[in-house]
C-alpha cells in the first residue's frame, strides 16, 4: 500500500492549532528571531547610531557602516564592536552531540591581572 504524500502549506498546519498554542509558537519564533540579529540590528536594538558606535571604537561612521555589511571579520574587530554597543562577546563551539564549549579569550588572563610565569629555575 502506497501512501500519497502531498506538500501542505505551513499556514494550513498552523491554522489547525488551538489559539493558545499558536500564540506560544509565535512568541517562541520571535525569541529565536531576536537571537539571530546582524550587527546593524544589534546596534539599533541598543538605540545607538553609527556615529555613536564610531566614536566609541575610535573610527568614522563610514567604517561602522562597512563593518555592519561585512560577512567576515577578525574576532578582535567583532569584540570591539560588541563592546562599543555595551556587550561582551563570548565564542561558543557547539558540537553535533550537543556539547558546547566556550572558547577562552587569550585576553581573559590579562584582564584578570594574571601574568605568565616562568618555571622555577633548578638550583644545581
Amino acid at each position: 500500500m502506497t501512501k500519497d504524500y502531498r506538500t501542505v502549506p505551513a499556514s494550513e498546519v498552523f491554522g489547525k492549532f488551538p489559539p493558545v498554542r499558536r500564540a506560544k509558537i509565535k512568541d517562541r519564533a520571535a525569541v529565536l528571531i531576536a537571537e539571530q540579529l546582524g550587527l546593524q540590528e544589534l546596534r539599533q536594538s541598543r538605540k545607538l547610531t553609527q556615529d555613536e558606535v564610531a566614536r566609541r571604537v575610535g573610527g568614522k561612521q563610514v567604517y561602522v557602516s562597512r563593518l555592519e555589511k561585512r560577512s567576515d571579520m577578525k574576532v578582535s574587530t567583532l569584540r570591539d564592536y560588541v563592546k562599543a554597543i555595551g556587550g561582551h562577546l563570548d565564542l561558543v563551539v557547539t558540537f553535533p552531540e550537543g556539547q558546547s564549549v566556550r572558547i577562552k579569550d587569550a585576553r581573559d588572563g590579562a584582564a584578570r591581572g594574571r601574568k605568565a610565569t616562568k618555571p622555577a629555575a633548578r638550583g644545581g
